[in-house]
């Protein structure tokens, strides 16, 4: 079988795991699921994953900046790991330069932080 996604099985695996299917479908043009609110509050397309319900624009604007900020965050986050398992192979770490990343690696979990409890 290939690798797509059985909508009917994740349905089901959703509502096992205590999910509550709502009324809204999915905005996905084309995929007219419907979405599931798990017991965190957050609300998923069995095939999509996270879906953002928004009324207004201005609330969709906000989404769009919050994801897209998101993003840049997780990418930043990856580069800074990255930079530091570099740093930390070689032979002689400099400790000035890995501490001044740990700074800019917590710094980044911070804001990243802030944004997911808005």
């Amino acid at each position: 079988m290939s690798g797509k996604i059985d909508p009917v099985k994740k349905m089901a695996e959703l509502l096992k795991s205590g999910a509550t299917m709502l009324g809204e479908t999915c905005p996905v043009k084309g995929c007219n699921l419907p979405l599931f609110k798990l017991p965190s509050g957050e609300i998923v397309c069995p095939v999509h994953g996270k879906v953002y319900m928004v009324k207004t624009e201005e609330e969709a604007l906000e989404v769009k900046e919050k994801v897209s900020l998101k993003s840049v965050l997780d990418k930043l986050e990856n580069k800074v790991l990255l930079i530091l398992d570099d740093l930390s192979s070689n032979s002689i770490p400099q400790t000035s330069e890995l501490i001044e990343w740990l700074e800019v690696l917590e710094r980044i979990r911070r804001i990243k932080k802030l944004i997911s409890e808005k």
